[in-house]
């Protein structure tokens, strides 16, 4: 059985989307001068292979009045997967990253203000069993540096072919 692998009409709908995800398969056909049906087809066949997962849509958290930070937890022994289902109980944890590195898990928070940040690392996080410790970075800005970065990663890796 052929293994399919992505091409450079593959890697720019996906930049298209990456760029605007609310764009239209007319759109994007007109951008990258193929039919429509070709971007259609193409793009269900990434969705189904694996490569598209998801669509999203992102909010500032600033005008919510919220800010946001990242934690980095050291977690003793193997017990990250119990501490992520604890992890679950509190609203202000958007996601748990497992890590190789300095921590186990780096987690992204939003809270009201540092003292609901204090509050949340204090009250909560640090009760959690097997938690030794735990780093606070509170995130000023967000600067995306390139948007395609896997994407033109992957293309050179086709290019070398």
């Amino acid at each position: 059985m052929l293994r399919w692998t992505m091409d450079i009409t593959d890697l720019s709908i996906l930049r298209c989307l990456r760029n605007n995800s609310r764009a239209s398969l007319g759109q994007i056909a007109d951008e990258l001068g193929v039919s429509k049906a070709t971007v259609s087809r193409r793009l269900s066949r990434l969705e189904e292979e694996g490569y598209v997962s998801g669509y999203h849509m992102n909010t500032n958290y600033a005008k919510l009045g919220l800010m946001r930070a990242q934690l980095g937890l050291q977690v003793s022994g193997t017990a990250v997967t119990t501490v992520i289902e604890e992890l679950r109980q509190f609203p202000e944890i958007a996601s748990a990253m497992k890590t190789f590195g300095d921590h186990s898990l780096i987690c992204s928070v939003y809270t009201s203000s540092v003292d609901s940040l204090y509050e949340l690392i204090q009250t909560h996080v640090l009760k959690i069993p097997h938690i030794e410790n735990v780093e606070v970075d509170i995130i000023i800005d967000s600067v995306i540096l390139n948007p395609h970065a896997e994407l033109d990663l992957y293309q050179r890796k086709l290019n070398r072919f």
